[in-house]
């Protein structure tokens, strides 16, 4: 998998599109921002007739992980009449670092405006297309195509297991709306943890969380890492479903409807208080290193990370601090001085807690433990 926060993928870029071509027809000519790895000395598709070419199209940055997982497959499909492309978008500065620790040795176009979806007429999903050796369209995959169809185009067969267009996809995951009519009443029910979770906050006046523990729920509604708050003492209390239809226009009313409603149902006190604590502050040891870079303008706010991973594109510093206080599991005070939004990308084999120390001095940076007077989110159970 990519960045586990994949925030390039929006689940309405899944419906509502003009699917692309048929199998047959001419593939739009191929663009590209900039290339990597080992290409064909042109990609005009003049040049490459007599080759059968697998356009693999992703629209975010790929991980190590998937690089390895690319070479494996173009391992078991070498071929000196196969050409495999890999089209990817999202962050040039992720793509660099990633290629830079498990090189890639086929070919990448880095797409930094996903002109090439676009092109071919496909949603920003995962897609392979299949060009045959005449030229024209053989047909296209979800996802990554398997070898059995590549190895048939190879062969020139008439039945392959591609597609001869698109298949029309659902909707990426379950988009939870309440059935409720719009009132200003929230909805609080405990449900068994074999349901579902899932998640809707993408409008002003609606709201749903499933199947989530009230320490998530809290820390969702008040915007606040758990790191940065104080619960009482007690049992897990369960999951718990959450929503709201309520007519309003800001969003902010919405949340203060729903906060009060979760303190008055669990008879709750939530309040944030200040005071001294343990925490590391964040600040710079060294010149930034290649992990750490100025974003350019026009980057899209991204971050995201996985065990012993942050990755982040266009955050400012506090965002940094904010990903490094998710690992160390205590608050980070970002005190760098530096102004800007950044590119970052660190990793570690070490376990947390101590892995956040590699990550951020690989950045450059040094986290010191301190005591610093921190605004803490304090949940009381009334009595």
């Amino acid at each position: 998998m990519g960045l586990t926060a994949r925030l390039y993928l929006a689940a309405v870029a899944l419906v509502g599109v003009c699917y692309g071509q048929h199998a047959g027809d001419r593939p739009p000519a191929l663009v590209w921002s900039s290339l990597k790895g080992n290409c064909p000395a042109s990609l005009d598709w003049a040049s490459l007739r007599r080759k059968v070419v697998a356009v693999s199209l992703t629209p975010d940055t790929p991980s190590p992980d998937d690089i390895t997982e690319w070479n494996e497959r173009l391992d078991a499909l070498r071929h000196e009449s196969l050409v495999p492309l890999r089209v990817v978008g999202g962050s040039e500065f992720l793509l660099d670092l990633a290629l830079k620790r498990t090189p890639y040795s086929g070919c990448v176009l880095f797409d930094a405006e996903l002109a090439n979806p676009r092109n071919f007429r496909l949603p920003n999903v995962t897609w392979t297309v299949v060009v045959d050796a005449p030229g024209l369209l053989a047909g296209y995959a979800y996802a990554n195509s398997d070898e059995e169809s590549l190895r048939s185009v190879l062969n020139r067969e008439k039945a392959t297991r591609l597609s001869s267009t698109p298949p029309r996809l659902q909707p990426y995951g379950r988009r939870v709306v309440p059935d409720q009519a719009p009132s200003y009443a929230v909805h609080i029910s405990p449900v068994a943890r074999n349901e579902p979770r899932e998640m809707d906050d993408t409008r002003p006046d609606r709201y749903v969380v499933r199947n989530q523990p009230l320490k998530v729920i809290i820390s969702l509604l008040w915007d606040t890492p758990m790191s940065r708050i104080s619960f009482p003492a007690m049992p897990d209390d369960g999951a718990y479903a959450v929503s709201a239809y309520i007519p309003v226009k800001d969003r902010d009313v919405l949340l203060k409807l729903l906060r009060a409603a979760v303190e008055s149902h669990f008879k709750l006190n939530v309040e944030m208080v200040e005071y001294p604590q343990r925490a590391y502050v964040l600040t710079v040891s060294q010149p930034l290193s290649s992990q750490l870079q100025p974003a350019k303008d026009g980057d899209m706010q991204s971050s995201g990370g996985g065990e012993g991973t942050i990755v982040g594109t266009a955050q400012t510093m506090d965002g940094v601090a904010r990903a490094l206080e998710d690992v160390l599991n205590a608050p980070v005070i970002n005190e760098t001085g530096l102004d800007g939004r950044y590119d970052y990308s660190a990793f570690s084999k070490l376990t947390e807690p101590e892995s956040a120390f590699e990550m951020a001095h690989q950045l450059g940076l040094e986290l010191t433990e301190a005591v610093r007077s921190i605004a803490t989110l304090t949940v009381r159970k009334l009595q």
